[in-house]
């Protein structure tokens, strides 16, 4: 989608699929504080770039990314039982809503349309975290990235939201913060709006011609849902 195109896309879609992690919850500044605590457990030196590459991504694929980026003499199992550990310790306390997050729900829930959210998190994890910030009560569905085979970039997971949500791919509409996910949403056929968190897009993504915006409030100001 073009800005030049804003007449097309401005109705109201018939399923909105939501990226959970960096678009409804400010998890991913959490999950980058937890890394780096590890790293400092085991006093490791890790660039931000490196760190950068494991966002967005399945347990399974960030796993491998971080196998390459840790050093050999580092447990790889132990140094992630430590992240995770971490995370949720900090999670326990609060869960933090994006800006603007809570009223984007509120009225895509009030207008009566579906809301499914697509995340590479685990569908446990991902139930836990939106009900401790107050926000599952406007979802219908929610499809974990333990719920398909290929994760993002592949377009499974949007797939799998669509036909849950019993909506064509085109009449849906997807939000996402990182660009694998964003990828996800373009192959799956679902027209996507990108509001980056903590990473910008690269330029192979903005090449997609796709929507971007800095926060929920600029889209919704941009489109008129109000």
């Amino acid at each position: 989608m073009h800005l030049d195109d804003l007449n097309k896309v401005i109705s109201l879609p018939e399923a909105f699929l939501l990226d959970m992690d960096g678009l409804l919850l400010d998890t991913e500044k959490v999950a980058q504080r937890a890394f780096f605590l590890s790293c400092e457990r085991v006093n490791f030196s890790c660039d931000i770039d490196d760190y950068a590459q494991l966002t967005g991504h399945s347990s399974v694929l960030r796993d491998k990314l971080l196998a390459d980026i840790l050093p050999k003499d580092i447990d790889l199992k132990a140094f992630n039982h430590h992240w995770w550990e971490s995370f949720h310790q900090i999670l326990s306390e609060d869960v933090p809503v994006k800006k603007g997050a809570t009223e984007f729900l509120e009225y895509v829930y009030s207008q009566d349309i579906k809301i499914v959210v697509a995340t590479s998190s685990f569908t446990e994890s991902a139930e836990m975290l939106l009900n401790r910030a107050k926000l599952r009560p406007f979802v219908g569905l929610i499809v974990g990235g333990d719920q398909v085979k290929n994760a993002k970039p592949a377009p499974d997971i949007y797939l799998k939201a669509a036909s849950s949500a019993n909506v064509p791919a085109q009449n849906c509409m997807a939000f996402e913060d990182s660009d694998v996910g964003t990828m996800a949403a373009h192959a799956a056929g679902v027209p996507v709006v990108q509001i980056p968190d903590i990473n910008k897009p690269t330029e192979e993504c903005i090449a997609l011609g796709h929507l971007i915006f800095d926060s929920l409030d600029s889209a919704r100001d941009m489109f008129g849902w109000r």
